[in-house]
């Protein structure tokens, strides 16, 4: 799946029931466009996990609204260019994030100020994070036996993205891209990893991003309306034989689409 769709060829291809590959290049097309269309309408330049660095005017506050969410992790905060610490406790002196939702589509997050506040300024805020759809630390273990396979548990959508893989004590195996040797493992394009033999029976954690089934749903749907689309371009209905109309609906985006793509919409501004 290429970086940024929402949903793969395959996928699509087996929602609309086409089994040739003629059209391949326009499903593609259709895949990229409704993608990017999907992340406009939600207001949210990206669902994959991505570092970002997002600068805001302070506002006197002790808390301010991050853009992007769910938080994986946040790298750095500083005020007039001084960084601030992560408070160590729940009651010490320093920054802290809103604890976010475990299932999507998740609310937006805060990060919290404890003992100061984000004084007033033009852009006087910097904050380093990554944020989007990532499973984290999901526990497996090694196969003893070849061929050393992981599937990915896939909770909540589709497998997206690689994100790591690191051994229960936290140290990272080095993906390869093929023929894994100890303290490696190789990425399947499908949404799963092989190991060597050599780590068989080890305890791993793996580390993921992942698409939404919501959003995967609705992208299935508004593409495969729009590759339907083009049998009847301008056509609002279609008599058959002077015994029956048919009424072709011609909204821009479905319906069904709307409706289910509300809960991911990001309701501030940029």
């Amino acid at each position: 799946m290429a970086q940024g769709d929402l949903v793969s060829l395959a996928q699509l291809k087996a929602h609309l029931g086409v089994q040739s590959n003629g059209d391949d290049i326009l499903l593609a097309g259709l895949i990229g466009q409704i993608s990017r269309a999907i992340c406009a309408y939600i207001n949210r330049p990206f669902v994959w996990p991505r570092d970002v660095v997002d600068h805001f005017d302070g506002n006197g506050r002790a808390s301010i609204q991050l853009r992007n969410w769910p938080v994986i992790l946040v790298s750095s905060v500083s005020v007039d260019g001084q960084n601030i610490p992560q408070a160590q406790t729940p009651l010490g002196v320093g920054w802290m994030l809103e604890p976010g939702d475990i299932e999507p589509p998740g609310a937006m997050q805060k990060i919290l100020l404890r003992g100061a506040t984000f004084s007033r300024g033009w852009q006087n805020i910097s904050i380093a994070y990554r944020a989007g759809y990532q499973i984290s630390n999901e526990a497996c273990v090694a196969p003893a036996l070849g061929p050393f396979f992981v599937q990915s548990a896939q909770p909540f959508g589709s497998y997206a993205c690689d994100a790591g893989v690191a051994y229960a004590n936290g140290q990272s195996l080095a993906c390869v891209a093929s023929n894994p040797a100890q303290g490696q493992y190789a990425f399947d394009d499908g949404d799963g990893y092989f190991f060597s033999a050599a780590d068989a029976g080890q305890a791993l954690l793996l580390n993921y991003g992942y698409v939404p089934a919501d959003l995967a749903s609705c992208a299935l749907e508004w593409a495969a309306d729009r590759y339907r689309y083009r049998e009847r371009i301008a056509m609002t209905s279609k008599s058959l034989g002077g015994q029956e109309t048919t009424a072709f609906r011609i909204s821009a985006v479905p319906d069904y689409v709307a409706m289910a793509l509300r809960n991911y919409t990001r309701v501030i501004p940029s």
